[in-house]
């Protein structure tokens, strides 16, 4: 059974300039930046028609990890993250999202929806956390959701950061 997550953020920016900046590449690199490891990596970006979809495997460190996960990982933690933004049509966006675990060990599914809002932007986030470790599953997922909401509000102060200067 996997363990389900929301997350809601405010954006200081039209959902215009927030779209276009999701359209550029540079935004992805800086985000990895600002909020990833040295060895995280832009696997793939690409624009067309309405949507964009970006692929990047991150690394998390040794000390964001648990130990009672470090225990059941075969080496370092790696995640490929697959992001698909589409639908853009002057006052929204959606977006699908996954997120692999190297040795199928787990994977997040989410959907986002950012809608125009008094001159700003809010996003709403939802999906679900499933980690394949017998008996020690549910007690990971609940990690798991906490560092990434962890994760989530250091990807929207970065997007604020970035948009604020457009």
């Amino acid at each position: 059974m996997a363990t389900r997550f929301t997350h809601n953020a405010r954006i200081d920016s039209h959902i215009e300039t927030i779209y276009n900046s999701l359209t550029e590449e540079a935004f992805w690199h800086d985000r990895l930046t600002a909020v990833g490891t040295p060895k995280d990596t832009l696997d793939n970006f690409e624009v067309t028609g309405d949507s964009i979809t970006v692929t990047v495997t991150q690394h998390i460190p040794d000390e964001d990890i648990p130990d009672i996960a470090r225990k059941v990982l075969p080496g370092q933690l790696v995640i490929v993250r697959t992001n698909v933004i589409s639908g853009f049509d002057g006052e929204r966006f959606v977006g699908k999202a996954t997120a692999d675990a190297a040795g199928g060990l787990g994977r997040i599914l989410g959907d986002s929806t950012a809608s125009s809002k008094d001159g700003a932007a809010v996003e709403d986030v939802s999906g679900n956390v499933k980690v394949s470790v017998p008996l020690l599953g549910g007690k990971l997922e609940k990690l798991v959701v906490d560092h990434l909401q962890k994760l989530l509000t250091s990807e929207y102060e970065q997007l604020n950061r970035w948009t604020a200067e457009r």
